[in-house]
């Protein structure tokens, strides 16, 4: 009898300790409004008490619907849906138990298990800080003042580790924040791949004709935006490049060179690669360099490709000066374009007369800093009555092939190629058509005529700038200089 005593008096210590461990305060929280305490999971239960509005309380077990809480001597049931802001009972602290950190993106609930319908059990703001244990791909684990549950971690950006020693892995990395510094048109369809690779997801496309942002370009791929998506596009199908900042990177093609050469008496022009014979430069013409190799040869770009001098002695250097460093009177950029120097037929005569026009009308026109320049102020309208001759024009939609002005595009087109160089603002320029011009890089020509055609500028230079124009023995060479 004595042992069955003992045994009954075990069980109901057993189960009065397991029932006292049972209801062991988990969290405390608060209430969103005044809620009656039932003795049961019912809103007809038994009254045992009340809570209001603002209060503290201690959860004894959270559930999805109904919340178990001691108050005083009282515990009984409340609903959870008006109980929030849980927190560990026996203290926490949250950025010393994570491995990551983040940002929310929009406010978040974080749930007790991977599912938008599991249990509600703590509200993550929008902007507030995120205490992740683990990183997933569509679920990141985290706590809030010691609550544990599951955000969707495509609303948490700025993955960072929350101690040294602790490595972000590279695909919850935040990609490089998109910074517009081209505006292009894709020449076909482009599909917008989330890698730089062909197999890579598909986010989107560029249609043909239409513009995209870009960020950066590499040999075979850009990054580029198109209203929310960003991903990489085939590069070699990205054209008629314009830069959002005149200070930015050059456009993509764009060289910056270094000398100017006046020839001293008659040189000859070489192609670099095949040694043949380009053409002879007379005394007196100036021209673009790119480059004074070791065997004291000069390289250019003569039309699409680049050319050699051998005869290094007989040319005079002049020095381009970067902009940034450049004084006043110093030479900040210069192009030359060429032209057939045979003087023959009327057609030849009337293009190199409109091309004088253009110099004589340009050389030594000065653009304060902050002010436009438009190229048809200066140079329009092209009429015989305003000094032009009939010469050769790009007509692509008529059988129309002399105009009066024919020419002129030249000098245009050569103006836009040196001011590419230097932080000048381009407000207007448009290509001939999609085969461009054969004196200048693809793309890079600069059409004028009547009407909105037109090659305008803005000087953004902290400097007025000065425009001298030559036209020589079949060489036209435009120079910026920093004004005096």
């Amino acid at each position: 009898m004595k042992k069955i005593i003992c045994l009954l008096l075990l069980l109901l210590l057993s189960t009065g300790l397991t029932a006292a461990l049972a209801e062991e305060i988990q969290y405390t929280a608060t209430v969103t409004k005044d809620m009656t305490i039932r003795k049961t999971k019912s809103t007809s239960g038994v009254k045992l008490g009340s809570v209001e509005a603002n209060e503290l309380i201690s959860v004894i077990e959270y559930g999805s619907e109904w919340t178990y809480i001691e108050k005083g001597d009282v515990k009984g049931y409340v609903l959870s849906k008006n109980v929030v802001d849980l927190a560990d009972a026996q203290g926490y602290n949250d950025e010393a138990d994570a491995l990551y950190l983040g940002v929310t993106d929009k406010e978040l609930t974080i749930r007790r298990e991977k599912s938008r319908s599991a249990q509600r059990m703590q509200t993550l703001a929008e902007g507030e800080t995120v205490y992740i244990l683990e990183l997933g791909e569509e679920w990141h684990k985290v706590v809030k003042q010691g609550v544990e549950g599951y955000a969707l971690s495509g609303s948490i950006a700025g993955i960072q580790p929350a101690h040294e020693g602790i490595e972000v892995p590279e695909e919850f990395k935040d990609p490089e924040p998109f910074v517009a510094v081209y505006r292009a048109t894709a020449d076909v369809n482009l599909s917008i791949r989330r890698e730089a690779q062909e197999d890579s997801k598909l986010l989107g496309t560029v249609y043909e004709n239409e513009e995209v942002d870009v960020m950066s370009i590499g040999e075979e791929w850009a990054y580029v935006q198109q209203g929310d998506v960003v991903g990489y596009v085939r590069a070699d199908h990205l054209r008629y490049y314009k830069r959002y900042d005149p200070y930015g990177p050059f456009i993509p093609g764009v060289t910056w060179y270094p000398y100017a050469a006046r020839t001293l008496r008659d040189v000859e022009i070489f192609d670099a690669e095949t040694g043949e014979s380009l053409r002879v430069v007379p005394a007196g013409a100036v021209m673009v360099v790119s480059a004074l190799d070791s065997d004291m040869s000069v390289t250019l770009p003569y039309d699409r490709i680049t050319g050699r001098i051998y005869a290094t002695a007989d040319l005079d250097f002049e020095v381009v000066m970067p902009w940034d460093e450049a004084q006043m009177g110093d030479l900040v950029a210069v192009f030359s374009t060429y032209y057939d120097p045979e003087q023959e037929t009327d057609e030849q005569i009337g293009r190199l007369h409109n091309i004088m026009q253009g110099v004589t009308r340009l050389n030594d026109v000065v653009v304060p800093a902050g002010e436009k320049f438009y190229f048809n102020d200066f140079c329009a309208p092209y009429t015989k009555s305003n000094g032009y001759e009939l010469g050769p024009i790009v007509n692509y939609v008529s059988s129309q092939k002399l105009g009066y002005g024919g020419g002129i595009c030249q000098v245009s087109t050569t103006l836009y190629d040196a001011i590419l160089q230097i932080p000048i603002e381009v407000i207007k320029q448009q290509v001939h058509s999609s085969y461009g011009i054969s004196y200048a890089p693809l793309d890079m020509d600069a059409a004028v005529g009547a009407g909105n055609i037109d090659l305008r500028l803005r000087n953004t230079l902290p400097y007025d700038v000065r425009f001298a124009l030559q036209a020589t023995g079949g060489v036209l060479t435009v120079r910026v200089y920093r004004a005096s």
